[in-house]
């Protein structure tokens, strides 16, 4: 069982906007979105997730373009077509484009939807676009045959959604902490490393499970999004800078020798790592994450220790998961780091 890698752009190496919202759209918008763990770039598909062992694929195959007709919304199921003729266990497989024009559509107001929310007409001019396609790159015609079960598992989705939603429903803070440029910049950034991951060239390669795709170096995995906001709130990556001290914290670490210190800094970030990669904690870390930055913005004069008895008197519980000495050093980073965006604006 192969699957060499022949629908990768070898020409437009560069992600768009459009791209990266398919990703997050897999990260976050789905039911199933705790399944997918891995998110391949360019391999299978413009992006497909995958499950913890790889026994599960979502392919999605990303069009933005804006005047979609039926026939080359046809014309774009291609490579979703191609990826459902292979023997590699792929789950459900999504076009994600814009919004099209009501003329075609029996609701046009889904967000999602099959080819039964074409109009009747519409639907064949679909099956023509996907079929003369693969004629065309294939030279062959396709077995029609297996087109009805092909749309049973294919899903339309509209990505009409700003920059900046994309990138909230990650956290699902309850009230409006950043700016939209903060949230945009974050947008940027994982657009810019998908931009990367396409620039890798695996075009013609094989693999024989799926896997293997692990071994391109394509892929962001589930955790990659969480560090990545983590690190916005507080000015630098946190799990890579293991000796770097928020100026916050100094004053707790004043009595402290050098070696206690790097073990309070390397427990700290140990701890908040494994309540942060918890899949099962990942809501409850980020309704208490929320809370430390808004007591944070509205005290922000106050000393990490006044900040932390703040919270104490709270009516969100302090996680058990995190000691006193952990906290203090959460509160000190997001501190010291709101008070750069402060000091950027002003």
């Amino acid at each position: 069982m192969v699957y060499r890698f022949e629908t990768t752009e070898q020409n437009n190496q560069k992600a768009n906007d459009y791209e990266t919202k398919a990703l997050l759209y897999l990260l976050s918008f789905r039911k199933d979105s705790k399944q997918i763990e891995v998110f391949a770039i360019d391999c299978f598909n413009d992006v497909t997730g995958c499950s913890r062992l790889y026994d599960k694929l979502w392919d999605v195959q990303s069009k933005n373009v804006q005047s979609l007709t039926p026939r080359t919304v046809g014309k774009a199921l291609y490579t979703l077509f191609y990826n459902f003729e292979h023997e590699f266990p792929f789950e459900e497989f999504v076009l994600f484009m814009p919004k099209l024009q009501k003329r075609y559509l029996i609701n046009e107001n889904l967000e999602s939807y099959n080819i039964s929310n074409f109009k009747p007409k519409e639907q064949s001019k679909v099956i023509a676009g996907l079929e003369k396609e693969y004629k065309d790159r294939k030279s062959i015609k396709p077995n029609i045959g297996k087109f009805q079960d092909f749309f049973k598992h294919l899903k339309f989705v509209v990505g009409d959604k700003n920059k900046s939603e994309y990138i909230k429903k990650i956290t699902n803070f309850k009230n409006n902490i950043a700016k939209e440029k903060f949230y945009e910049d974050i947008f940027n950034e994982i657009r810019d490393k998908q931009t990367a991951y396409k620039n890798i060239v695996v075009h013609n390669q094989k693999i024989s499970t799926p896997s293997e795709v692990a071994n391109t170096r394509k892929i962001f995995k589930r955790v990659d999004f969480d560090t990545l906001i983590i690190n916005r709130f507080i000015g630098y990556d946190l799990f890579e800078n293991l000796n770097r001290i928020p100026n916050s914290f100094f004053d707790y670490l004043r009595d402290k020798n050098s070696e206690e210190r790097k073990d309070i800094i390397q427990t700290s970030n140990s701890e908040i790592a494994r309540f942060l990669f918890d899949k099962n904690n990942k809501k409850r870390f980020w309704r208490f994450f929320e809370h430390i930055i808004i007591t944070i913005q509205e005290n922000i004069d106050l000393s990490s220790e006044e900040i932390y008895d703040i919270l104490k008197t709270s009516d969100i519980k302090i996680p058990q998961e995190l000691s006193k000495e952990t906290l203090l050093y959460l509160i000190s980073l997001v501190k010291d780091g709101w008070q750069g965006e402060i000091q950027d604006e002003n």
